[in-house]
C-alpha cells in the first residue's frame, strides 16, 4: 500500500458478494482542547440529558490469548485466514499485515497474546445513552464500550468509532460476540482483537434507529452533523461509566474512526470539535487524528454523478473493483437514502419514490414488507429476522427490476418520480431533498488536525473518489497540512468471494480485519 501526500498509488482488485450483504445490510484549535472560548456553545444539550448514562453492563470478558477458551488472537487470525481461504492467500495477508504501513504486525508473533502492555483481557460493556434526533427530541440509543483490563495512567487512550451501513437492528456493535448469542455482530470483538488489546478504551455507537432504538427511523447518510453528534454524546456516556465502573477519569487522546457511512460521521465528528473547543474540554479529551476508512464524504457531486452513471465493466469511471456488484447495492442504499429523508422531512415517500419502486410486489415469502407492503415495511416495520439484511437488499434490487432497472443499466432514474429525478440529476437547489443531500457533504472544511483518509485502490460500494476528492479539497486549501491518503492495493488481501466460488481480492465490505491495522498503526505513531 502507499500514503499518498504526494499522491501515490498502488492498484489493484476484489469482489465478494456474500460480504457485501453481511456488512451493507452498503482539531487543531477547537478539538484539540485548551480553555473554551466564552462565545463557544454547550456542545451538548443538559436540559434533555444529552449525553447522560441511562445503563451500564458488562456482556462479556474477552481473554488477548487462547488457552482452555479462544482468545482474541485466535479470532483475529480466523478473521484474516479462515477456512475458505488456502495456506498460500493466507500467507499473503499476513506478510501484507507485516509491513510498515501496517505497523509491521506479525501474526506470527503473536501480537495480541503477546502485546506489549501485557493485556490479557478486554471487556466488553454495552450502555444506553441520551441522544437527539434529527427534531432535537431526545432518544434513548445503545452503543458498545471495550475497555482493556489495565491501569489508566498505561492507557494510550480513546477511539471513537462510527461503524457502517445495516438496516438490520442487531447489526451493531454493541451486539457482541458471546458463547450464547447466536445472531451477533463481528464488529465488537474484532476491534477487541486489533485495537483494545493495544492499550485502547473503544467507543462504538449504535446510532438512532438502530440497536435498542427500535422506534424510530435511523437518519441514515444525508444527516451526518446528528450522526456524529450522537457519537460525540455517547462519548460523554462513556466519560460516565468509565469513571464509576474503571476509575478511568483522567484526560485522553481521542482518536476518530469509522467505516464507510460511518466514515462520513468520523470526519464531521471532528469537524464540530474543531469547530467548538467545548467537546474536547467537557469530554476530557484532546483530539489526535482522525482516519476514516472508505467513507461517503462527497454526497452531492460523486454520490449522485455515482447513482446515475450507468457502471458496467466497460464504463467504468469510479474505480469500481466489480460493477456488477456496484450496481446491485444502488437500489438499496438509495431506498434507504429516501426513506429515511421522507421520515423526517414529511414528503411523502411517493413523491420521492417510483411506485413500481415503492410498492411491494404480491408473492413475496413471509410478507417482508410488513402490513404496509412497501419498502417503509420492509426497511422500518417487519419483524426483522436473522440475516435481514440480505433480504432487504434482495427485495430491493427485485423492486428496482420492476421499473426496468437492471445490471447493465443501473442509474436510478427508474427508481424515481420524474420530479425527483430531474430536480437530482439537474442539482436544483430548490428540491428539499437535494438541498439535504447538498447540506451532507462533509469535507469541506480545513482540518486544523491530522486526516488519513484511508481507501482500497478499487471499492465496489463507495467509490475511491470520495477520498481522491476530499483529500485534494484538504491539499488545495492547505498544502502544507497534515493529510495523508492512504490507498491500499486490493491484492494485498485475499478472501473468499462467494460470487465467483473462489478466492480474489479483498473489496469493501471485507477489507474491515485489514484496514482496522492501518489504522491501528496511524493511531500508534500520531504524536
Amino acid at each position: 500500500m502507499s500514503r499518498r501526500q504526494s499522491k501515490h498509488r498502488n492498484m489493484g482488485r476484489l469482489a465478494p458478494f456474500l460480504g457485501l450483504l453481511l456488512w451493507m445490510s452498503v482539531s487543531g484549535c477547537g478539538g484539540n482542547g485548551g480553555s473554551s472560548a466564552p462565545s463557544s456553545p454547550a456542545p451538548f444539550d443538559s436540559a434533555k440529558g444529552e449525553g447522560d448514562l441511562v445503563s451500564n453492563q458488562l456482556v462479556v470478558t474477552y481473554p488477548t490469548a487462547t488457552t482452555t477458551q479462544t482468545g482474541l488472537d485466535t479470532v483475529y487470525t480466523q478473521a484474516i485466514c479462515p477456512d475458505t481461504v488456502g495456506p498460500q492467500d493466507c500467507t499473503t495477508n499476513e506478510n501484507s499485515l507485516n509491513t510498515p504501513a501496517f505497523g509491521n504486525f506479525n501474526v506470527s508473533a503473536d501480537p495480541i497474546a503477546n502485546n506489549p502492555l501485557g493485556i490479557k483481557l478486554v471487556d466488553a460493556i454495552k450502555i444506553d445513552y441520551t441522544a437527539l434526533n434529527v427534531d432535537q427530541s431526545a432518544v434513548t440509543v445503545s452503543g458498545g464500550i471495550l475497555v482493556p483490563e489495565l491501569a489508566a495512567k498505561s492507557l494510550k487512550g480513546m477511539i471513537l468509532y462510527f461503524h457502517p451501513t445495516t438496516v438490520q437492528r442487531t447489526k451493531v456493535p454493541s451486539n457482541f460476540v458471546t458463547a450464547t448469542n447466536a445472531d451477533p455482530n463481528f464488529e465488537g470483538i474484532l476491534f477487541a482483537a486489533v485495537w483494545a488489546s493495544q492499550g485502547y478504551v473503544v467507543v462504538m455507537p449504535d446510532y438512532v434507529g438502530l440497536g435498542d432504538d427500535t422506534t424510530h427511523v435511523h437518519p441514515y447518510v444525508v444527516y451526518p452533523a446528528q450522526n456524529a453528534q450522537s457519537g460525540l454524546a455517547m462519548v460523554k456516556a462513556a466519560r460516565s461509566a468509565l469513571a464509576s465502573t474503571y476509575d478511568i477519569t483522567g484526560r485522553l487522546p481521542l482518536y476518530v474512526t469509522g467505516y464507510s457511512e460511518g466514515g462520513a460521521y468520523a470526519l464531521e465528528a471532528a469537524h464540530l470539535m474543531q469547530n467548538n473547543s467545548r467537546y474536547a474540554s467537557t469530554l476530557k479529551v484532546k483530539l489526535k487524528i482522525d482516519a476514516p476508512m472508505s467513507g461517503f464524504y462527497d454526497v452531492s457531486d460523486t454520490g449522485l454523478s455515482y447513482l446515475f452513471d450507468n457502471i458496467t465493466a466497460t464504463n467504468n469511471n469510479w474505480f469500481s473493483l466489480n460493477p456488477v456488484l456496484s450496481a446491485i447495492s444502488k437500489p438499496y442504499l438509495f431506498a434507504d437514502v429516501a426513506l429515511s429523508f421522507a421520515n423526517y422531512s414529511g414528503i411523502a415517500p411517493t413523491d420521492i419514490l417510483a411506485g413500481m419502486f415503492y410498492t411491494c410486489s404480491a408473492g413475496y415469502p413471509n410478507d417482508p414488507c410488513g402490513a404496509s407492503g412497501n419498502l417503509d415495511g420492509l426497511y422500518y416495520t417487519a419483524t426483522q429476522t436473522p440475516h435481514w439484511g440480505e433480504t432487504v437488499v434482495s427485495i430491493a434490487v427485485s423492486q428496482a427490476v420492476n421499473t426496468g432497472w437492471g445490471p447493465l443499466s443501473n442509474a436510478i432514474t427508474p427508481l424515481l418520480t420524474s420530479t425527483y429525478a430531474e430536480a437530482l440529476m439537474s442539482k436544483d437547489q430548490s428540491n428539499p431533498l437535494y438541498q439535504q443531500i447538498l447540506a451532507s457533504d462533509t469535507y469541506l472544511f480545513v482540518p486544523k488536525f491530522p486526516v488519513t483518509l484511508v481507501s482500497l485502490m478499487e471499492d465496489s460500494i463507495v467509490t475511491r473518489k470520495n477520498s481522491d476528492v476530499a483529500f485534494a479539497y484538504f491539499t488545495q486549501q492547505n498544502p502544507s497540512g497534515p493529510y495523508h491518503e492512504d490507498l491500499v492495493d486490493n491484492n494485498n488481501f485475499l478472501v473468499f468471494s462467494a460470487l465467483s466460488g473462489s478466492t480474489g481480492p479483498v473489496d469493501h465490505s471485507t477489507q474491515l480485519p485489514f484496514l482496522s491495522v492501518l489504522v491501528l498503526n496511524q493511531f500508534n505513531t500520531t504524536p
